[in-house]
């Protein structure tokens, strides 16, 4: 995003901000019915114990700069933890790569799983 807001105006990326806020949020694929309990329940134990909500914020929704990770699809959202996880991916900080360290794709997918369908 960075290199895409490099050119870009103040009143160029004001307007795109008001653009992109005025569409309407995509409703999650396959809504909740497909969701597995078992690795709902997994996904919920990692984000409270690597403490996704502590930046993500209670509802997972983000805020300022900290993306809405709740309800994303969810194979971006495993693509995404795979790629902060092995350093491809790089935030503002180093939060998110130490934070995902040490899981395993199993525990990556079931992050992802839960993400995607919480409400």
């Amino acid at each position: 995003m960075s290199a895409v807001a490099k050119g870009m105006s103040d009143s160029d990326m004001r307007a795109f901000s008001e653009l992109i806020a005025a569409l309407p949020v995509a409703p999650v694929a396959g809504g909740g019915a497909d969701a597995d309990p078992v690795r709902m329940r997994r996904g919920a134990e990692l984000a409270v114990r690597h403490r996704c909500a502590s930046c993500h914020g209670s509802d997972y929704a983000g805020g300022a700069q900290v993306a809405r990770i709740a309800g994303q699809r969810e194979d971006y959202l495993r693509l995404v933890l795979k790629e902060f996880q092995s350093g491809a991916r790089l935030g503002y900080t180093t939060a998110m790569n130490e934070t995902l360290s040490g899981l395993s794709p199993d525990d990556l997918g079931d992050l992802a799983h839960f993400l995607a369908r919480v409400r």
